[in-house]
C-alpha cells in the first residue's frame, strides 16, 4: 500500500511541475474551424487526424466588416499555440502570441500588426466586445503559415488549415 502511495505522490508531483513549466509542449494544429454565431470550434492535432477535438468559448466568432473575428484565446489554442503563449497587456490593449519563433502582436484598434516586431498593415483592427478581444481570423492564422477558407453557407463555417507539404 505504502508503495502505490508513493508512486501517486511522484505522479502528482511530476504533473504538478509540468504545469508550472508552462504545461506540455504545443504543436501547431492540423486544422481548426470556427461557426459563426456558435460558441463551439473544433481542431485536428497531428497526433490524431481522424477525429476533432471540439472545445466550448464563452463568447460566438461574428462578421463585421466581410472579416472573420474570432476570440483571441481560442483562436490562438486552436492553432496550436500555447496558453503560456497568449499574453494579454491591459494597459496597452495588446495581444502577443508566440509559436514556432514567430510573435504577433496586435493592438485593439490598430490596424497595424507586428510581427517579429516588424509592421504590418491589416486592413481591419482588432475588436473589443463583451470583455474579450476579437481578432481578424486571417491575419492572424496566415502570420503563423496557415491557410483560410470561408464558407458561406448556411453554417458560414471560418476552416484554417495548415497546407500540405
Amino acid at each position: 500500500m505504502p508503495r502505490k502511495i508513493n508512486l501517486l505522490i511522484a505522479f502528482l508531483l511530476a504533473v504538478t511541475l509540468a504545469l508550472a513549466a508552462g504545461g506540455v509542449a504545443e504543436a501547431k494544429n492540423l486544422n481548426v474551424d470556427f461557426t459563426i454565431g456558435y460558441n463551439v470550434f473544433g481542431y485536428t492535432t497531428p497526433e490524431d487526424t481522424t477525429k476533432s477535438v471540439n472545445c466550448k468559448m464563452d463568447v460566438a466568432p461574428f462578421i463585421e466588416n466581410d472579416r472573420a473575428y474570432v476570440p483571441v484565446r481560442y483562436l490562438a489554442y486552436g492553432l496550436g499555440v500555447a496558453e503560456k503563449d497568449v499574453n494579454w497587456d491591459e494597459a496597452s490593449q495588446t495581444v502577443a502570441l508566440s509559436m514556432d519563433g514567430t510573435t504577433l502582436e496586435l493592438q485593439v484598434g490598430s490596424k497595424t500588426l507586428y510581427v517579429n516586431g516588424k509592421p504590418q498593415e491589416m486592413d481591419v483592427a482588432p475588436l473589443m466586445r463583451d470583455d474579450r478581444v476579437f481578432l481578424p481570423a486571417r491575419f492572424v492564422a496566415e502570420t503563423f503559415g496557415y491557410e483560410v477558407g470561408y464558407d458561406d453557407g448556411p453554417d458560414k463555417i471560418v476552416g484554417i488549415y495548415l497546407p500540405q507539404k
